[in-house]
């Protein structure tokens, strides 16, 4: 049996080099594409049990995410933060990979994550029975969003409540700026 690591998406079947500066390459993946990556000297996660700071050359482990911040140290630069909804990260050989919802926090626009919250509610009551997990799980993304950005959940509330829409999240649900 081989212990060889495989790559989504890649095309082929080489796993992916380690990083060989002494860092952690921290990569946040959603299920309709990769967000960010970079290399980092830690990376604060909101793991189930508590938050973890990760250092390179650290251990495997396997992680369960909360939502919450997950925030990327590099000496000499500001903490680059994001926001992210509950799912998993696996660390080894110096690979990061955070599989979840999120977004920089500081291009996060909470305007249109408030339009698309309001759409998910009002949805939800002719939301089909399968659906209705993940349309519950966006809610609580958002609300924990725009908590976290100290939104006033009450304001603005939308034009038009009639309007319907599938719950799989796009880039720019979550009101990534480019």
């Amino acid at each position: 049996m081989h212990n060889q690591e495989y790559v989504l998406g890649s095309k082929s079947n080489q796993p992916e080099p380690s990083p060989e500066n002494g860092k952690i390459r921290v990569k946040l993946i959603t299920p309709l594409f990769e967000s960010f990556i970079v290399e980092a000297d830690s990376v604060l996660l909101p793991a189930i049990d508590g938050d973890m700071l990760i250092l390179p050359d650290r251990a495997p482990i396997f992680l369960s995410l909360r939502p919450g911040r997950m925030i990327v140290y590099n000496k000499d630069q500001e903490p680059i933060k994001f926001l992210i909804s509950s799912g998993v990260c696996e660390v080894r050989r110096n690979l990061c990979p955070v599989l979840a919802w999120g977004g920089r926090e500081d291009k996060i626009n909470p305007e249109r994550i408030k339009r698309q919250l309001d759409i998910a509610i009002k949805s939800l009551p002719s939301t089909h029975e399968l659906a209705k997990s993940e349309a519950l799980s966006r809610i609580e993304f958002f609300k924990m969003v725009l908590k976290e950005l100290n939104y006033d959940l009450d304001k603005n509330t939308l034009e038009n409540p009639n309007k319907k829409e599938i719950f799989r999240m796009q880039e720019e649900d979550l009101g990534i700026e480019k």
